[in-house]
């Protein structure tokens, strides 16, 4: 239902690579617990909190795109439209 965090404890390396593969946690320590670091987000996965924080990609989290593109000389027509409306005025 959760998972914000976890720590996993091991010598082996490749078990801790496996578990942070594996488990659904928004940050995996591998011996180590609760160090945070500005230039990684923090949150979780499933139910855990709202986004990532804490971090640059907090931004993404809390941002929608949207492309606008303006034209300010009053001419609708273009020299390229002919490619898509033919000849036509």
């Amino acid at each position: 239902m959760y998972g914000l965090a976890s720590s996993v404890w091991t010598k082996d390396i490749f078990k801790a690579m496996h578990a942070s593969r594996v488990l659904q946690f928004g940050t995996v320590w591998i011996n180590d617990h609760l160090p945070l670091t500005p230039e990684m987000p923090h949150g979780g996965y499933k139910e855990s909190g709202i986004g990532k924080d804490m971090s640059m990609y907090s931004f993404e989290e809390y941002t929608q795109i949207k492309h606008v593109m303006i034209e300010l000389d009053g001419d609708a027509r273009k020299g390229w439209h002919y490619t898509i409306f033919g000849d036509a005025e």
